[in-house]
C-alpha cells in the first residue's frame, strides 16, 4: 500500500486507477515525473508555440491529462468528493471558467508577479483533481509567465514533491495566501527579484 502522509499532500483513498503496476511512493513518484516532464517540454520546448496558448478551462483540464494520463486513468477528470482543501466539488469547473476570466483582466493591470502569484495560489486552492494539483499549478504557472515572455521559476531550490525545507516554506506561505497574505508566496516564487 502506497502512503500518502506529507504536510499539503492530497491522500488518496484509492490508488486502483493506477496504469502501471506500482506498489512503493518511489515508484509513484518515478513515474508521475517521466510523465509530468513530458508535459513540461510539450508545452515549454518552443517559446513561439507557447506564447500562442490560450488559458482557458478546456487547457487546464488537457494539461493534467498530459502530465499524468500515463499513471492515473482519471487525469484531467475533476473530483467528485470533497478534500480537505479545494472548493466543493460541484463548484469546480465554474471556479475554473471565472479564474480564466480575471486572469485575462490581471494580465492587463497588475503586474506579472503579482498576476503569476494569484493565478497559482487560486488554482491550489480550486483543487480541482484527486491528485497533482499543486505540480499542475506550478506548471500552469510557468507556462502563463513563459507565454507573456518571463522566465519559468525554479520553485525553491528543491524538489517539491519531496519533504524539505523548500517544500515546508511552500505550505507555509501558500496558508498565509489563504488568509489574503500573497506577500510570502510571491516571494517564494520570485527570491531574486
Amino acid at each position: 500500500m502506497i502512503k500518502f502522509d506529507k504536510e499539503g499532500e492530497t491522500p488518496l483513498d484509492d490508488i486502483s486507477d493506477l496504469i502501471p503496476k506500482i506498489t512503493t511512493r518511489s515508484e509513484l513518484d518515478s513515474e508521475e515525473a517521466k510523465n509530468i516532464a513530458k508535459a513540461f517540454f510539450k508545452y515549454l520546448l518552443v517559446p513561439e508555440e507557447t506564447k500562442k496558448i490560450e488559458f482557458n478551462e478546456p487547457f487546464l483540464r488537457q494539461l493534467h491529462v498530459d502530465m499524468l494520463s500515463n499513471v492515473w486513468t482519471w487525469a484531467g477528470t475533476y473530483r467528485t468528493t470533497q478534500t480537505s482543501i479545494g472548493v466543493e466539488a460541484n463548484k469546480i469547473q465554474h471556479k475554473l471558467y471565472q479564474l480564466m476570466d480575471d486572469l485575462k483582466t490581471w494580465t492587463e493591470f497588475w503586474d506579472y508577479k503579482e498576476t503569476a502569484t494569484k493565478l497559482h495560489h487560486i488554482l491550489v486552492l480550486i483543487h480541482p483533481f484527486p491528485n497533482g494539483n499543486g505540480r499542475w499549478a506550478r506548471l500552469v504557472t510557468d507556462i502563463w509567465l513563459a507565454s507573456h515572455g518571463h522566465d519559468t521559476l525554479d520553485w525553491g531550490n528543491d524538489n517539491l514533491v519531496d519533504i524539505n525545507d523548500d517544500r515546508s516554506e511552500y505550505i507555509k506561505a501558500l496558508k498565509e495566501a489563504d488568509k489574503g497574505n500573497m506577500d510570502r508566496l510571491e516571494m517564494f516564487m520570485f527570491p531574486k527579484e
